[in-house]
């Protein structure tokens, strides 16, 4: 017993270890800015395989980062021009029209659509690096894998929302935010994922 718990006590804390680890290498390529959609799916990669899997090393971070940087860039600028256009439409509908307009109301619409393409981005990225599939193909399979899962897309939402109460209670979290939140939406994505493999892909997946 005491072999037993030792040993699912050092493997819990190498995999923490290495979430911060990964968690870290995202804070740093994300720098730039740009480069943030590459980091993000290059997170999740990562956490998939050294995590979860518990195959590989932290730095299989940097092999996801290079190998599908033109792709998660190029999707990376598509949503922060989503994200641009539907926060200045938040900003101008809540504090530029006058609350009598009957276009106040439309500040909730834009700020949903806002949370929905979050969530968006979020399957987007995570299918980036876990199946490999055309630029415009994988907008739109990320796209109706959410929508086919609303429920366990609001489970995401959830975690978000959970996660973003810890970091505003204790701000030190914020440095190991990202590592967290690919950790805890990870098995929920996986879930999905999952459903649209194929027997003979996941028997593949699960001896590798």
């Amino acid at each position: 017993m005491g072999r037993f718990f030792n040993s699912r006590f050092f493997d819990g804390i190498t995999k923490i270890t290495d979430m911060l680890i990964i968690g870290f290498y995202f804070l740093i390529c994300s720098i730039p800015i740009f480069t943030i959609g590459a980091s993000l799916t290059a997170l999740y990669y990562a956490i998939h395989k050294c995590v979860y899997r518990g195959r590989g090393y932290t730095l299989e971070f940097f092999h996801s980062f290079k190998e599908n940087f033109k792709q998660s860039t190029l999707s990376w600028l598509i949503f922060m021009v989503m994200f641009g256009i539907l926060s200045g439409d938040i900003y101008i509908t809540k504090n530029v029209i006058s609350h009598d307009s009957p276009f106040a109301g439309m500040f909730i619409f834009f700020t949903v659509l806002l949370v929905v393409t979050i969530i968006w981005a979020i399957y987007h990225f995570a299918y980036i690096a876990r199946f490999a599939n055309g630029f415009k193909e994988s907008f739109k399979v990320s796209a109706i894998f959410m929508i086919l899962n609303i429920g366990w897309s609001i489970a995401i939402l959830g975690v978000l929302v959970l996660l973003g109460l810890l970091v505003y209670r204790f701000p030190i979290f914020l440095v190991f935010l990202p590592g967290m939140v690919a950790s805890s939406v990870h098995p929920i994505l996986e879930r999905v994922f999952r459903k649209y493999m194929s027997a003979e892909d996941i028997a593949k997946e699960d001896e590798i």
